[in-house]
């Protein structure tokens, strides 16, 4: 699919890729091209196909490259909630950015009508700004997460923390290979400014998570260690009972056999035994 948004005497057009007039300043969107398309623009802008195809590909390396009639520029882009590649060509009088997905930028009037240099740095800052969305969500979850973690009453699931985990991976790719190829292009610092303060963002929070997966783990290792508790001081508590059990179960003539009570005595004993093991559990305060 290829989008031409022009400016036509101040006012914002929409036109295809083989009506466009190349004196107009033009921003053209390419997402999910088909052979034929890619064709047309390789002939539209003079560019081999096989830079067009790097865009579309999602482990193409971030890089800049400066030709004689425009600039090739390719970075990782945040689309919803996956990092894909944007390849960006920069030329006189147009910016072409393509995507294996629509990047859905919205192009206002001002944007439009002054030069390409400025059409670029709009789009960098909403590329950017993509980043920017994504991490305040996630700091979210992370905020959440955080408060959560020793809440008995409510549900932890260990899989959001390693999803969150791995999100924040893809996003420090992106934004650590963007910084290189960002630094340089020239005349957007506040670009720059806003990026390095991205990556510190992310920094911070890959270091939380990774501390609310060290909490969580420690918390589900405890939590384990008072249920086998649990069962161990049960099993400790019948322990006794059980050999006396077994030893009166055996066919022997054995104490207290003949007498008449025996068996209300040997429970009294049985239970003076358990409640004896209670008490020294308690004093141990293993219970």
């Amino acid at each position: 699919m290829i989008e031409v948004v022009y400016n036509s005497n101040g006012l914002i057009k929409n036109t295809t890729l083989d009506k466009y007039n190349s004196a107009d300043l033009a921003w053209i969107n390419v997402f999910n091209p088909k052979e034929e398309e890619l064709s047309l623009i390789s002939k539209k802008f003079d560019m081999p196909i096989s830079t067009l195809k790097h865009f579309l590909d999602n482990d193409e390396i971030p890089r800049i490259e400066k030709l004689k009639d425009h600039d090739i520029i390719i970075l990782k882009f945040l689309v919803e909630k996956k990092v894909r590649t944007l390849g960006i060509v920069k030329g006189k009088n147009y910016v072409l950015t393509s995507c294996i997905e629509n990047i859905n930028i919205d192009i206002d009037k001002e944007v439009i009508s002054k030069d390409s240099s400025y059409l670029l740095k709009f789009i960098l800052n909403k590329l950017i700004r993509n980043f920017s969305s994504k991490l305040d969500l996630i700091e979210e979850e992370i905020s959440h997460l955080e408060d959560i973690i020793f809440d008995e009453k409510k549900d932890k699931d260990n899989k959001e923390i390693y999803h969150l985990k791995k999100g924040l991976i893809y996003i420090k790719k992106g934004l650590n290979s963007n910084k290189d190829v960002i630094s340089e292009i020239e005349k957007i610092d506040d670009i720059k400014i806003e990026l390095n303060q991205l990556i510190e963002v992310e920094n911070t929070l890959s270091y939380r998570i990774t501390e609310i997966m060290y909490l969580y783990t420690a918390y589900t290792s405890n939590k384990l260690n008072e249920t086998m508790k649990s069962f161990t001081v049960i099993a400790s508590l019948i322990l006794l009972p059980s050999l006396i059990a077994g030893i009166y179960g055996m066919n022997l003539k054995i104490p207290l056999s003949d007498v008449n009570g025996s068996f209300y005595i040997i429970l009294g004993v049985m239970l003076f035994f358990m409640i004896l093991m209670i008490l020294y559990f308690k004093y141990e305060k293993w219970v």
